[in-house]
């Protein structure tokens, strides 16, 4: 709400450990801050929530791709990435055809436990010109 005067453009709303009432209330609030300010919102994980109130981005986890109803997204015109973070799991997303893709992780972060060790940039750049 503080950055969204500012000029932010791009919102990605990561909200964990919610109850399903506050998680709706904060993405509805989101959804409509965002488009007060002509801002895009990507909603992180929740993609059943994203579809019922009206969102047109998410971005997705590996695990979150288990149960995503991808046809259900796109009849909604909802766009959505994806998260990867090797081989096998860039082939996996790109399979699904998403708007973009997230390489990672670049750098270490502390932010949560990581299974796998930050990539580089040199890493991410091998893997986008072997495609």
């Amino acid at each position: 709400a503080r950055l969204l005067p500012l000029g932010v453009r791009l919102v990605q709303l990561r909200a964990k450990g919610l109850t399903p009432a506050e998680l709706h209330r904060q993405i509805a609030q989101s959804r409509d801050l965002c488009a007060a300010h002509g801002a895009q919102l990507v909603v992180n994980d929740h993609w059943q929530a994203a579809l019922d109130l009206g969102c047109n981005a998410v971005h997705l986890g590996q695990e979150d791709m288990d149960s995503a109803d991808f046809p259900a997204l796109r009849r909604a015109g909802i766009s959505f990435g994806l998260s990867t973070h090797d081989e096998a799991e860039l082939d996996r997303a790109l399979g699904e055809t998403p708007a973009y893709v997230a390489l990672g992780p670049i750098w270490p972060t502390r932010l949560k436990q990581m299974k796998w060790p930050p990539q580089g940039l040199a890493r991410v750049a091998l893997s986008i010109r072997q495609r």
